[in-house]
């Protein structure tokens, strides 16, 4: 199975190259066979061409998916009777980069009957991950996420939502073919394609959906990880796998010992928050991270992650005996 195809599908700017190209040596590292796919603004593309000139990397112009004022009336067209509308349009990018990837993985699966993962720009794969079992997906669950404003925004789009889930915030997401057939049905259910093209149609819906369900603002109200989790654990409510990572209260780049200790932790991945705004996150790619904090998070939330795991599973296999 070594040999097998791997389509792996980013969206990222020119801030996140050096995460990237770390991202793509570890994966191809991993997975011999691995295909790349980014999805970058306009201003970036020769950037990026010239950085990853490599066979299995493509390179994708945003604006041959949906160009970014397009969907911005999108968004105009439908927030005219929300009243936080100011506040929304301020995370417009955060909902468009969402859109891109969901709409590009319907398209290229439609299109080449090959499953695909989507992976974020500003996290690196540490440990080799079972994306799949030959044509079926694994689906994957973070212990550290619960976001009720993503599983109102979804139940509004599927109608229903899984009896008992674990948030699919994993910073990647492993979709088969089947796992798009099902959720094209799903979204088509939710509003009709017709004549509008897969990214107005996935715009059409985040937003829709958003503006319905939710009066007043809260930030982030729709995720393309959870739609894509809860579409799989809806049509079949099986356990999630529960994999450990490193993300929250980092304030520096890990050095290569720290990443050994990482990987020798059972740490499968770790995602450098640097874009935020928050005062340990600006520029912490241009610093090492100091050993005490380092020590203090992976011991922190290595406690956490088995505590909760173990609360998980049996919670799981409780309700499994009840519904039997």
């Amino acid at each position: 199975m070594n040999d097998e195809k791997l389509n792996i599908c980013q969206v990222s700017l020119a801030r996140d190259i050096s995460l990237v190209k770390e991202n793509y040596f570890n994966f191809i590292s991993f997975y011999k066979n691995s295909n790349f796919f980014l999805i970058c603004p306009k201003k970036d593309y020769n950037l990026f061409k010239s950085t990853f000139n490599f066979n299995n990397f493509n390179i994708i112009n945003e604006d041959e998916i949906l160009p970014f004022e397009k969907f911005k009336n999108i968004f105009f067209q439908l927030s005219k009777n929300i009243s936080y509308k100011k506040d929304f349009q301020k995370r417009l990018s955060w909902y468009y980069q969402q859109v891109l990837k969901l709409s590009f993985i319907i398209d290229f699966i439609n299109k080449s009957k090959e499953k695909i993962i989507i992976w974020d720009a500003d996290t690196v794969i540490l440990r080799k991950i079972k994306f799949f079992d030959k044509h079926k997906s694994n689906s994957f669950g973070t212990l550290f996420e619960f976001h009720k404003a993503y599983y109102l925004t979804i139940k509004k789009i599927f109608g229903a939502l899984p009896t008992f889930f674990v948030s699919s915030l994993t910073q990647f997401a492993a979709i088969s073919t089947e796992d798009n057939r099902i959720l094209w049905i799903k979204l088509n259910n939710y509003l009709k394609k017709n004549s509008m093209n897969t990214a107005e149609w996935i715009s059409t819906i985040i937003l829709k959906s958003v503006f319905e369900e939710h009066k007043i603002y809260n930030g982030s109200m729709f995720s393309e990880y959870e739609l894509i989790g809860l579409s799989k654990l809806i049509e079949k409510n099986f356990k999630q796998k529960t994999i450990f990572s490193l993300r929250s209260g980092l304030d520096g780049k890990l050095t290569n010992i720290q990443k050994k200790i990482s990987i020798f932790l059972n740490t499968y991945h770790i995602t450098y928050e640097h874009s935020h705004p928050i005062e340990k996150s600006r520029g912490m790619l241009e610093r090492k991270q100091t050993y005490t904090v380092f020590f203090k998070i992976i011991f922190k939330d290595l406690f956490k992650f088995y505590l909760r795991k173990t609360r998980y599973n049996f919670l799981f296999y409780l309700r499994k005996i009840k519904n039997f």
